[in-house]
Order: structure tokens, then C-alpha cells, then sequence
């Protein structure tokens, strides 16, 4: 487990989440804080550009520190790696999920230099990381299913494997919702019907993997958005893939994706379509079907 580290009080909720997950998985806690400086003296200042790195990495040690106790706090026993590292948020977070189970941000940055921006470093390890991201906002102690959105099959199969995960370790159901908007179909009930029955039958392909999961599946018309931050209030997590072609397209990007992340209720997992989680059983194939009917 990763978190990216700013000091904000926003990232130090996503290291209490990401302590609590730590354990759930029998698994470590990596922290890490960049820092970005320009090399430039400040001769006005009477600053120089050595002088400015050493208190960034400075600051970047005592905000660790802190973000390190409020981790012990949630699972005192848990094994806690700290690094400073230097240079731009973005590509060192996507260089840290190269190695890790999960990595986590807060919701919100702080002002100035070395922040930690949603709409940039977060939504930067959405496209190009190579593990699932959760953005951390709300508390994670509430009860409720874990809340999957789905669209194509191709693009959603490991976001749904990813909800059965944490399903799985936290003793809860996952609740599997597709929406939809056409309002001229003559029979939308039995429309309706039939979609729920197809995406049933590939969600069963996962639900196999987790016989003591109990799952049930959704169709309902509306925007995804607000269909996921409705049901999201009811829910310990909500989790979305990255790479639909219809209802969820670009569900992460935009006014749509800083909505939902910036408003729901409670963490937001994002799964991207082209990477395998760790650890998962079965392989790709066994997700990927053949078709994206559902």
C-alpha cells in the first residue's frame, strides 16, 4: 500500500484508510512525499537554490513523520516505510504504482509548492498507473455494500474483480450498477429486465472467485454521477473502471470525474481496464469474456 503525502488534512485521512487496508491485506504501508523546487536562488530573497531544497525536504520529513503517527494511530503494529523524494508529484506517484497493491490520495491539496493536486498528480496516476488508485474522501467506518459502476464488460471486469476483493476483506456485499438514459424505449421494463439479466450473468463469472460474497445487480436509469453518489451515500466504497465506451466513458475526467470524486460520500476506488491487479486469482482471460454485452 502507497499514499501520497502533502500534510493536508485530506491526505492524512486517505493514511488512516490506507493503514486500515494495510492490515485487512497483511501488508505494508509505504508513504511517500515529493517535493518539486526550481533550482533558482532567490538573490532578493538572500535564498539560495540549496537553501530552498533543504527546507522543502525538510518540511517534506516532518509532514512523513506526522502522516507516520496518524497511521500508527489506526494500526499501531503496522510496518510504516517513509521516503522523501524530489521532483513532480505526477510522474513519482505513477512511478510508485508500478510496485504497489493500491495507491491513495487525499481529495484535496495543499496551496503552494509540493501539492498535491486532484486534478493533476491524482487523475495523472488514473490514466497512466499501474495499480488501482482510491481517492479518499468520507469515512471509511460507515456500513454498506461496495458499489461497482459498470459499463462495457472490457472495460469494467477488473473493477469489478477489484469490489469483490474488498468486499471479500471487509465481510460486506457488492452492490453492481449500470445506468442508462434513452427515454423513447416503448417497453423500458423489459428493456431493463433483459440488461439486468446480462450483466448478472458476466458478474457471476467474478462472483464464482467469492462464494461467500453476496452480490446483486443494478439497472438504473439516470446519470452515472449522480446515480453513483446517490447510492454512494449508502456504501463503504465506491469503485469505477476507466475505459467504457458508453454510460461510464471518461468518468474520470472532467467536470463528471472532479464531481464524483470531490463530492461522494465515501473513497472512490479507480481501476484501470488494462492492468492486472496483484495478487487476484485467476487470470485476465477468466474476466475478459468474450463480448461486452453487459
Amino acid at each position: 500500500m502507497v499514499v501520497g503525502v502533502d500534510g493536508s488534512e485530506s491526505a492524512t485521512e486517505a493514511v488512516r484508510w490506507a493503514a486500515g487496508e494495510a492490515v485487512r491485506r497483511e501488508t505494508s504501508l509505504r508513504l511517500v512525499h515529493a517535493y518539486f523546487s526550481t533550482g533558482d536562488d532567490y538573490p532578493n530573497l538572500e535564498v539560495t537554490a540549496a537553501e530552498v531544497r533543504e527546507a522543502l525536504r525538510e518540511t517534506a520529513v516532518k509532514r512523513l513523520r506526522l502522516a507516520k503517527l496518524a497511521a500508527w494511530a489506526v494500526a499501531p503494529s503496522l510496518e510504516i516505510e517513509t521516503e522523501v523524494r524530489e521532483g513532480d508529484p505526477r510522474p513519482v506517484l505513477i512511478d510508485e504504482s508500478k510496485h504497489a497493491l493500491v495507491l491513495a490520495v487525499g481529495t484535496r491539496g495543499l496551496d503552494g509548492v509540493g501539492r498535491l493536486v486532484l486534478g493533476s498528480s491524482a487523475l495523472a496516476v488514473a490514466v497512466h498507473g499501474r495499480c488501482p488508485l482510491v481517492v479518499v474522501r468520507g469515512a471509511r467506518s460507515r456500513s454498506g455494500p461496495v458499489v461497482v459502476g459498470v459499463d462495457s464488460w472490457q472495460a469494467s471486469a477488473f473493477a469489478v474483480r477489484f469490489a469483490f476483493e474488498e468486499a471479500a476483506r471487509l465481510g460486506t456485499s457488492v452492490t453492481v450498477l449500470r445506468t442508462w438514459s434513452d427515454l423513447n424505449l416503448a417497453d423500458s421494463v423489459t428493456v431493463q429486465d433483459a440488461e439486468r439479466q446480462a450483466l448478472e450473468t458476466k458478474v457471476a463469472t467474478v462472483a464464482d472467485w467469492f462464494p461467500g460474497v453476496p452480490f446483486d445487480c443494478l439497472v438504473v436509469r439516470g446519470r452515472p454521477a449522480k446515480v453513483l453518489k446517490e447510492y454512494g451515500e449508502r456504501a463503504v466504497l465506491i469503485v469505477v473502471g476507466t475505459r467504457g465506451r458508453n454510460a461510464f466513458t471518461g468518468l474520470l475526467f472532467g467536470s463528471v470525474s472532479q464531481d464524483l470524486t470531490g463530492r461522494a460520500p465515501c473513497p472512490v476506488a479507480v481501476v484501470r481496464s488494462d492492468v492486472v491487479l496483484l495478487g487476484a486469482a485467476g487470470t485476465a482471460e477468466s474476466l475478459l469474456l468474450e463480448g461486452d454485452g453487459a
